[in-house]
């Protein structure tokens, strides 16, 4: 159900989570709100100069200028649906994965000789 994004999770150990999770799911069903979250992002402005280059070709002098840009920081809200259970569902579920592995395996970690 849950997948670690930290570190090495031993197969045994997502086996005790998924054993886990539906008590850890009635503890704490989900419970979903939107709420707005500060989002930054990139924008390219103009700062109101130019770089010209010069060069002579066929005895005539041109010249090409480009515009020059900054890169500014602008902040806006986002909307978006976050679960107010998660973090305590996903505390109760590897509480309880590791106390099933240390019964298992006798390590927190559900690891096994070799693994």
């Amino acid at each position: 159900m849950l997948v670690l994004l930290s570190g090495c999770v031993t197969r045994e150990y997502l086996q005790a989570q998924d054993e886990c999770a539906p008590s850890a799911y009635r503890q704490f069903p989900p419970n979903t709100m939107q709420v707005y979250v500060p989002r930054t992002t990139t924008v390219r402005v103009p700062t109101g100069g130019s770089k010209c280059e010069s060069r002579t070709e066929d005895n005539r002098v041109k010249t090409k200028c480009e515009p020059e840009w900054r890169t500014e920081y602008r902040t806006y809200q986002s909307l978006e649906v976050i679960d107010t259970n998660a973090e305590p569902r996903d505390a109760v579920m590897r509480s309880c994965a590791r106390q099933l592995c240390v019964q298992r395996f006798g390590n927190a970690d559900c690891k096994t000789p070799g693994s």
